[in-house]
């Protein structure tokens, strides 16, 4: 014996809400030079990075300082902001939410050895990043050959502390040489 099947028309619903359609994703990839029409590149546009030229920055070697030239203060950015923003990193990194590695470009050797074994000898404690407040003041007295001594008042949780610090011009950059209070 076999079952039958009965197929039952299907009436349309009146004043139905419409239902779902499958439609097919839009291509978001750009097209390739050849595949626009006329086979010619896209035009270029002009980018909106304000008034100020780009500086091309030379990466230091890795290992060897001895090709790291002095720079004078008058061919270098502004201390302070720098400094600012090394300190807010740095707490960064401190609280365990910015990897050490992205404060290798701007610390001496000796400084990135020394916060790496700051970082691995004593215990981190996972707490909030640090906000814009957590630095709270920072003092810059800079000298013209290239070299600023910084202070600066922080924040890190419920306490207050100090750290200070060198910076000295190299290869037209600010690197940290001397930490101390970390």
């Amino acid at each position: 014996m076999s079952a039958a099947t009965v197929e039952l028309p299907l009436a349309p619903v009146p004043h139905a809400a419409p239902g779902l359609r499958l439609l097919p994703a839009p291509c978001s990839e750009p097209p390739y030079d050849d595949e626009r029409p006329g086979g010619r590149p896209l035009p270029l546009r002009a980018t909106s990075l304000g008034s100020r030229p780009l500086r091309i920055v030379p990466p230091l070697p890795d290992d060897d300082w001895s090709e790291a030239t002095r720079t004078p203060a008058s061919d270098l950015p502004p201390a302070k902001p720098f400094a600012h923003a090394l300190v807010q990193r740095l707490l960064e990194v401190l609280a365990g939410v910015r990897p050490l590695k992205q404060l290798q470009r701007d610390t001496s050797l000796d400084v990135y050895g020394e916060l790496e074994r700051v970082l691995t000898t004593r215990p981190r404690t996972d707490g909030p990043r640090p906000d814009g407040r957590a630095v709270r003041s920072v003092r810059v007295q800079q000298r013209a050959e290239g070299i600023a001594e910084v202070s600066a008042t922080v924040r890190r949780g419920t306490r207050y502390g100090a750290l200070a610090f060198r910076l000295e011009g190299i290869n037209g950059s600010w690197r940290c040489t001397e930490l101390v209070g970390a």
